[in-house]
């Protein structure tokens, strides 16, 4: 929770004094923001003692594995909702600064769409981590069925953000 409110705040000081971050730094923030830190931590929650304190500390330092689902879920979300953000006025100055999106454009001096072209390989090369790290984690300490839930999240925002808004 501490992670998520310092993300968010982190974002508030970059809206508030009109900055956009560069790319790295507003991924490395989204990983708190995408949610999936609480999800994936409540996701144990109720799998009873296979979910020891080792898998939760493996969690919370934010391994590979984990920050792939993280930003995927983070940059799926901007895809869809950085003009919706901008219709309603969460912009500063027209500047998202909540959006990969924006601050990819801003940085690489691109158009939307070429933005959007590469922020979808950017999440196809965390896809390819995510299954990657998959097979490295050390089961000993995660067990294989702690590892779905993070897996599963990460489909479920493939799935509400594929061709449109699903939340909207």
């Amino acid at each position: 929770m501490k992670k998520v409110v310092k993300a968010y705040f982190q974002e508030a000081k970059w809206y508030y004094g009109k900055k956009v971050p560069r790319m790295k730094q507003y991924m490395k923030n989204g990983i708190p923001t995408s949610g999936y830190l609480l999800l994936a931590t409540n996701s144990w929650l109720g799998m009873g003692e296979i979910a020891t304190k080792d898998a939760f500390d493996w969690l919370t330092s934010e391994p590979p594995m984990f920050v792939a689902s993280c930003i995927i879920a983070r940059l799926l979300n901007d895809l869809l909702s950085h003009e919706e953000e901008q219709k309603r006025g969460d912009t500063t100055s027209g500047v998202d600064t909540s959006s990969g999106v924006e601050c990819y454009m801003k940085e690489y001096g691109v158009t939307k769409e070429e933005a959007h072209t590469k922020i979808r390989k950017i999440i196809e090369n965390y896809w390819k981590d995510l299954n990657e790290e998959y097979f490295k984690v050390d089961v000993a300490i995660v067990p294989r069925v702690l590892l779905m839930p993070i897996i599963n999240l990460t489909r479920v925002s493939e799935f509400i953000y594929k061709d449109e808004d699903a939340y909207k």
